[in-house]
């Protein structure tokens, strides 16, 4: 047992270098994280703008095509109007005048709209463009940043892995789910070391004849208030 709590000791520094390490990344991955989901968020804004514009134009199109359609057809409602013998004849050339001059000032009226509706459009793509290019600078460059700190910690990193697997390959299986389960509850600090008759992590008493056990180191023991795994270090004391 001895051994075994010698080795929770060697791998809490270890993990506690893999913490700094890590810590010395300071927010710069949930940084990148919130940036490129802002920018999905605002590539997809620019994308949907983009479709109602074109959206609008062809729509456009359409009703200005419609419009010269309806135009043709009035120039010859127009002429036939002076060829009718009838009141009936007159009177129904003259329906088809009204319905294709109304139809034809619909249609303007809503290309008039679209025109309006793609400007809007187009003014706001010319503000949104520009943030889209903002923001994926600012998200290069964090990017950049993280690959430097990665690159430099990558080969510490590396070896500080190597070194825990070697340690939780010899630790049984619930020795290391203890030492587990406290180390992601309590701050990434599983370990804590009897000083000066206190545990050094929450600073409460130990009782002197349990501290007497846990100096021995023949058994695990866990602190009554933090509920770290209580060991001993000559030389920590």
């Amino acid at each position: 047992m001895r051994e075994t709590l010698a080795a929770l000791i060697k791998l809490q520094e270890i993990d506690a270098k893999l913490r700094t390490l890590e810590l010395s990344k300071g927010d710069l991955p949930q940084k990148i994280n919130a940036l490129e989901a802002e920018l999905l968020e605002l590539e997809a804004t620019v994308k949907d703008r983009q479709q109602r514009i074109a959206t609008a134009q062809a729509e456009m199109r359409a009703l200005n095509a419609e419009v010269d359609t309806l135009r043709e057809k009035l120039k010859r409602y127009q002429s036939q109007l002076y060829q009718v013998k009838t009141n009936k004849e007159y009177d129904a050339i003259t329906l088809e005048l009204e319905t294709t001059e109304s139809a034809i000032n619909q249609h303007e009226y809503n290309v008039l709209e679209l025109e309006d509706q793609e400007k809007a459009l187009q003014t706001e793509l010319a503000e949104l463009i520009p943030q889209l290019e903002e923001q994926r600078n600012v998200l290069s460059e964090n990017r950049r940043q993280l690959d430097e700190m990665l690159a430099k910690t990558h080969e510490q990193e590396h070896e500080l892995f190597s070194r825990r697997h070697e340690i939780t390959s010899g630790l049984s299986r619930p020795i290391f789910s203890t030492y587990e389960r406290i180390r992601h509850g309590r701050s990434g600090v599983a370990v804590a070391f009897l000083k000066d008759g206190a545990c050094n992590q929450c600073s409460s008493r130990i009782p002197p004849q349990r501290g007497l056990e846990i100096r021995m180191m023949n058994r695990l023991f866990l602190c009554e208030v933090c509920g770290r795994i209580m060991l001993w270090d000559p030389e920590r004391e």
